[in-house]
């Protein structure tokens, strides 16, 4: 499994947490949850497909490009509309909440770089022994 998978597989996992618990706390908001989520999710499969070693090809990630940012300003329109007559905070609170759902592949990024997902390659990893006669060696003696 390639790690943009694990990264996407994180970020639906933190979707459906983040979708849960703003349906209990925050039950009027939980679809600008579901809708960033969903979006942001889209996008990186699109992005996993498009650059593929075998069939990559410039002009197709120009325009998944312009089609993601496309995608945002859309949604962000949409909350506009929808909440632009119900007040500045519901407005304000949607938009976080929309937020935190277009970051779930961001969150996803970050967590499977922490080391509890990512272990260091064997090939880096020196010997204690090793790392001790290097620190000898670059001890000039100069204090």
């Amino acid at each position: 499994m390639r790690d943009v998978h694990k990264i996407a597989i994180i970020g639906i996992v933190y979707a459906i947490v983040l979708s849960l618990v703003v349906l209990i706390f925050f039950n009027e908001y939980v679809i600008w949850a579901v809708l960033g989520s969903a979006v942001a999710l889209l996008n990186h499969g699109q992005m996993i497909r498009l650059t593929d070693k075998k069939r990559f090809r410039t002009d197709r990630l120009v325009i998944h490009l312009v089609q993601r940012y496309l995608l945002y300003l859309i949604i962000i329109a949409f909350v506009w509309f929808e909440t632009k007559e119900l007040g500045t905070t519901t407005m304000i609170h949607s938009y976080i909440v929309l937020l935190l759902g277009i970051f779930s592949v961001k969150v996803g990024i970050f967590v499977y770089a922490t080391p509890l997902f990512k272990k260091p390659k064997e090939e880096n990893i020196k010997p204690l022994e090793e790392e001790e006669e290097d620190d000898d060696k670059s001890n000039f003696g100069i204090l």
